[in-house]
Parts: structure tokens; sequence; C-alpha cells
């Protein structure tokens, strides 16, 4: 998990970068590495701070209040 990429774009960069495409208002993961993988990646290409990063069983709890 704490292993650094030495060549070629990172991982958090790429995967957030796909997930942009759509224009989501959401991201859902379903562990906790993930989670913090897409939170850099959004970091660091300065996403529009209105997406978020939401774990599966958050957005399950949210429905089930509803």
């Amino acid at each position: 998990m704490w292993m650094e990429e030495k060549i070629g774009k990172r991982i958090n960069v790429a995967r957030v970068e796909e997930a942009l495409q759509e224009n989501p208002k959401t991201i859902c993961v379903c562990c906790p590495y993930c989670m913090t993988m897409f939170e850099d990646g959004l970091k660091e290409k300065n996403a529009d701070t209105s997406v978020q990063v939401l774990d599966l069983a958050e957005i399950v709890a949210r429905g089930l209040k509803a």
C-alpha cells in the first residue's frame, strides 16, 4: 500500500482521471485503501471539491435513512 511508483503515471491519478471523465458527484469504493487512493488523487488533480468519495456502506446507510 505504501509503495510509490517510480515510472509512469501514479495509479491513483490514473484512476481519478478515468472516474472524472463521467463527471460524477460521488465515487463509490468498497475498501479503505481505495478511499485513500481516490481522495489523494482528487487532491493531486485539484478536482472539483463537490466530488465526494464514499464507502459503499455509507451509501447504503444513507439509503436506509431515507
